[in-house]
Order: C-alpha cells, then structure tokens, then sequence
C-alpha cells in the first residue's frame, strides 16, 4: 500500500465524491428528493467505509423515483464502483471504553500499556522480527487502523500489513527508561499504524528487556498478556524451527448493548439512569502524594519493587485468618503506605480515592481475548479507616459489593453514552478536563493482575520476571501494579515527572514493602502506619 489504510485516497475521495453526487443529484431535483439531499450531506460528515458506499448506492437508486431521467445511476454506479478500492477487509466493534482510551490520548495523556519481560540475554533478532510479522499476519487487531470523521471513529483491519516489522520493532541500545522514558512514552498514532510496537532493550541494572507496548483502546490487561503470549510463542516456534500452532487470540467485537439487551430494556434504562454524568461527581478534596501538583508532567518514570516468596507464601495464612485474600492485603499495604508518607510529611488528613480497575470479562459472559472490557472500582478510604486493623476486611468487603455488575458496569456504561458525542467535541471536554484541577481528583490507581500460568516466556534466555505498567492522566499522578504468578510477586510504581520526584517514589515504595513485611511477620497486631 503506497499510502496509509486510513487516508487512502481513491477510497476516501471516492467516497466523499459519491456522497457530493448525491448532494448535487437531489439539489437538482428538489421538492421530494430533499432526504437525498440531506443524506448524502450527512454522508460527508461520516466514517468513510463500505457499508456508507452502499447506503450512497441506494439512496442514488431511490432518487430515481422522482427523477425524468437516468443521470441517479451515475451516482449509484460511482459509489459502487469505488467499494473494490477500500483498503479494509471488516471492521472491529469499538465500545465505549475503546473510544475513551483513543480519544483521551494526547499531549502529557499517553494510553499505553507495556508488558515487560525481563531477561538475562538478548533475543535472536530474525525470530523475533519473523514473529513480530507473523503476529501482524495471524491477528486482525494487529493490522487495524482507525478511521476518524466529525461525526464519528471506526477501527478497520487492513486486508493486508501495510507497514512490515521494521516499523514496529525496535532494537535499542538504550533502556526504555532512558531520555526521560522517550521510549514508553513516544505517541501512537492510530491512523497511520497498528496500535502495538515492540521494543528490545539492555536494562538499566543489566540484562535485557522485551517491551511490547499496545494502545489501551485495542485491549484492556488480559488482551494485552494474550498478545504477549502470542508473541513470545512465534519467537520460540520460529527460533526451533517448528510449525506455528492455530493460537491466535480473538478480538471479542461485543459491545456493551449486545451484553445487556437480554437483560431487558428496563434494566437497561435503569443503569443509564444510575451511571450517567458528563463530568466527575464526587467533588470532594482527596489526598495526593505529588511533590508539585502544579508542574505541568512532562513524562512517566517507574520504580521496580519485589515481594519475597517467602513473604507472599506467609501472607497466605495471613489472609486466610483475617478472611480476606493476598490481594486486599496487598492493596491496603498500598493505602497504608501512601498515608504514612503524607503524614511524615505533615500534611493534612484527607481521604484517598484509588481507582482499581476490575475485568468485566466473567460477569458479562464474555470469553477470554482482546478487546476491552474494564470497571472502574471507585474505592474510598478515610485516614481513620486506614490506620484501623479492620482496613483489610473493609476493603474487601467495599471492592466485592462494587464488583457485582449492577455497580462494576457503571464505567462502561457512562463511557458508551459520553462517547457518542462527536469526537471533536468529546476529545475539547477532555482537554477541558484534564486542565481543571477539581475535575476527576483521584489519589493513586491500584491494580492488580494474575500473570497466567500458561504465559510463554522466551526459550534460550532466562526469564527473571513479567511486569505490566500503564501511563497515567495528570490526576493521578501515581499508580501501584502488582503482577503475581505462583511464588513471584513483582510490583510497578508508575508515576509522572516532575509532578513525583523519584526519592518520593523510593520512599513510597519502601513503605509498602515494609507494610507488606509486617502483616506477613504479625498479623495479630496493629499495621506498621498505626
């Protein structure tokens, strides 16, 4: 393809000059045929796609109802015969949720997800570049592209790559860390590239490190893993020279409205009525640990933390007492963490507003793959919550009533009524957003993920761990993954510079290992932060 799949000229002035016929067509006409008229203006402002190409086609044909002669055909003709030059085979379903995440990218506002796989040698070049190409190949996702108009997005998949592995994979001699994460933190473009790229990289503390970075409006955490696998699977079959296996993963195409239409109309109408608001309302002041909440984030840095098996295998008993799982000790760790370090600081006692995003996967009946489908759990805690022994128990409590799906549901759902505006407008309201500072006051993202037991990991290198870190918005400026897999437990500090200084981070990072280490080594007593 000599141009990119999203502005390819025949099709897109084709398109535009078909819907102009008809414009021209029903203007001619008048009286009856001024729904042809309107149509065909309206087509103007809409996704140029196939299925627009053959709205045209007819609504050409119908015109010849009112119309002395023949001169409709002609419009209906052209729009047909341009269809054979689109450059897409389908197109992908976006929800609501892809939407937010491809319209929320932008300056300082990057939504990527990196998956890290840390080793102590390189890989082979030619297997991966030959996996990386089998990838673009074998998964439709990973050769779309979106197509943007005034009155709406699509994301189309290329009838074939139009870029080859070069473009998408990186061989660099610097960490992804260096030259403040330029690396990490370079945009994506999802009109002229697929959204993912891989990066191959020596590490900081030695070694090396595979990235594979996938915009956050093509997958939510389990999509991205399954790529990972994906890919770390065709660089071990190449590299032995053995026949790649039919494992692709699917992109679930579900929309929000396909998964709750069994529900009924009423219950439907009830969770729009329940979820719905164009703007944050809870304007309620919440604690932040950022060093200058006013410094305008230039790029995201991580700290790197590690819980000892040993301490994950004792705070098994631990949970197990309090009636809670590792994971709600884990996250009030966290909590624990981030007030002990504002009061050591002297900062006054205000609640903390974590998001902690859930997959929705399970409670919609929707089976593993790409795509994505997050809640946003909204968990609140106030300094006296924290610094109580019943933190843990509450937590979990909080988190499994917002879970259900009457509750877990409600980002989806404000997600898909929101973006239905034009993106234009939607894109100037984020914009607007993110430079006031009341609006969306969250104090720090904690997520948590279980690294599948199944996860390829790379053949000829040892494999130290798997990490998965995300950006951020300026609110919050910090965030907490934390990946588990059987005896390993790795965990990602994310946060904006200069907003969060980096000793800031170390000591925040600190602190919840100590926190960690202390409800393993006593879990009868009082928290260290109490």
């Amino acid at each position: 393809m000599s141009s990119t799949p999203s502005t390819h000229p025949p099709f897109i002035w084709g398109t535009r000059a078909a819907g102009l016929l008809l414009c021209v067509l029903s203007w001619r006409l008048g009286g009856g045929a001024f729904l042809g008229l309107a149509w065909g203006a309206l087509s103007l402002l809409r996704v140029p796609r196939r299925g627009l190409l053959v709205e045209l086609a007819v609504a050409s044909c119908l015109l010849l109802l009112v119309s002395p002669d023949g001169l409709p055909l002609v419009g209906a003709v052209l729009a047909l015969l341009v269809i054979p030059f689109a450059p897409e085979s389908h197109a992908l379903n976006m929800n609501g949720v892809d939407r937010y995440f491809y319209l929320q990218d932008g300056p300082g506002t990057r939504m990527n997800s990196h998956h890290f796989v840390d080793m102590d040698a390189p890989l082979e070049r030619e297997p991966l570049e030959r996996a990386v190409s089998a990838v673009l190949k074998e998964v439709p996702l990973a050769r779309s592209f979106v197509r943007e108009a005034p009155l709406g997005i699509t994301r189309l998949v290329a009838k074939r790559p139009w870029v080859d592995a070069t473009a998408l994979l990186s061989w660099s001699e610097l960490p992804v860390e260096a030259e403040d994460s330029r690396a990490l933190d370079a945009p994506m473009d999802l009109r002229r590239l697929p959204p993912w790229r891989v990066i191959h990289a020596p590490r900081p503390d030695g070694g090396f490190r595979l990235c594979l970075t996938v915009h956050h409006s093509a997958v939510d955490g389990e999509g991205g893993l399954l790529m990972l696998d994906l890919l770390v699977r065709r660089y071990n079959e190449l590299r032995a020279g053995m026949p790649l296996t039919p494992r692709a993963p699917v992109h679930g195409g579900q929309r929000l409205r396909d998964q709750v239409r069994s529900r009924g109309l009423g219950w439907t109408l009830r969770m729009m009525r329940r979820h719905f608001a164009l703007g944050d309302t809870d304007k309620g002041a919440s604690a932040v640990l950022a060093d200058d909440a006013g410094a305008r984030p230039t790029h995201t840095r991580h700290h790197l933390l590690r819980i000892p098996g040993d301490t994950w295998t004792r705070l098994k008993a631990v949970s197990t007492a309090r009636g809670v799982s590792r994971n709600d000790l884990l996250v009030g760790a966290v909590f624990r963490a981030a007030d002990s370090l504002r009061r050591a600081r002297g900062a006054p006692d205000q609640r903390f507003r974590a998001f902690v995003p859930t997959n929705l996967r399970a409670a919609l009946g929707i089976p593993s793959g790409l795509g994505n489908y997050l809640g946003m759990l909204q968990v609140v805690a106030r300094p006296e919550e924290i610094r109580s022994p019943g933190l843990e128990r509450r937590l979990s409590e909080s988190i499994r009533s917002m879970r259900v799906l009457e509750e877990s549901v409600g980002f989806m759902v404000n997600m898909g009524l929101v973006t239905l505006m034009p993106p234009g407008m939607f894109r100037a309201a984020l914009r607007k957003n993110d430079a006031d500072p009341s609006m969306f006051n969250y104090s720090l993202l904690v997520s948590t993920i279980r690294q599948p037991e199944e996860l390829a990991l790379p053949e000829g290198v040892g494999t130290e761990r798997v990490l998965v870190r995300g950006s951020l918005t300026g609110r919050p400026c910090i965030g907490v993954v934390i990946i588990h897999s059987g005896g390993e437990v790795h965990g990602v500090v994310e946060y904006l510079s200069p907003t969060m200084h980096d000793e800031t981070v170390r000591e925040f990072g600190d602190r919840w290992l100590a926190e960690v280490e202390h409800l393993a080594s006593a879990p009868q007593v009082l928290p260290v932060a109490s």
